[in-house]
């Protein structure tokens, strides 16, 4: 019992001296290792989560009733075009649209031996640079009535105004109306059409 009492004013001298020791080493600007973690979390803020605008090629993948144009892109391997950083506009045919096409069309195109003719009709439905539908529809008042879109393809479609819509017409005499429109893309516009423009034979 002696010796227990004897250590006690031992050990509290000890536990003072290490009290003084870092209040001492405070004051002369020494430095006490054992606290860079917790600096470096006070001086560490979260990042901040950009959220990336999808291109064309992202939009349409994500998008359900964009599934079978996502198929034709991908049969086409028109990814390569609609994925980098040029700016375009495009009229993409929602699902519907290809519903309306004959039976077994749409299968008969996403064949191999068939791919340049599908790149053919994808580029009749694009067009250089960002066109929005105030900038169609100025387009159209200025051709009294009409006016022709040149696409990538080079060929012309014709865009007309139908009760209050932008109305689309390829030179097969095919009519299609935009049924969502200025959808902005990080390389470009897409406006949704109701029908697949078809290109001359």
């Amino acid at each position: 019992m002696m010796k227990i009492k004897n250590n006690i004013p031992v050990l509290f001298l000890s536990g003072l001296l290490v009290i003084t020791a870092c209040s001492e080493a405070k004051k002369e600007g020494i430095e006490i290792k054992g606290n860079e973690k917790l600096i470096a979390e006070n001086i560490i803020q979260p990042q901040k989560i950009v959220k990336k605008t999808p291109t064309i090629v992202e939009f349409t993948a994500m998008d359900k009733g964009f599934s079978t144009l996502a198929s034709v892109i991908d049969a086409a391997e028109f990814f390569k075009i609609l994925n980098n950083d040029n700016s375009y506009t495009i009229f993409a045919p929602v699902n519907i649209a290809f519903d309306k096409l004959p039976e077994g069309k749409v299968e008969k195109l996403l064949e191999p031996e068939n791919k340049e003719k599908l790149q053919s009709i994808l580029n009749y439905h694009i067009i250089e640079g960002k066109i929005t539908e105030k900038d169609i529809v100025a387009t159209i008042k200025e051709g009294r009535g009409s006016a022709q879109l040149k696409t990538l393809g080079g060929s012309k479609l014709t865009v007309s105004m139908k009760k209050g819509k932008v109305f689309v017409i390829d030179k097969m005499g095919n009519g299609g109306t935009l049924v969502t429109t200025d959808v902005e893309a990080s390389n470009g516009i897409i406006h949704a059409i109701d029908a697949v423009m078809i290109p001359e034979k």
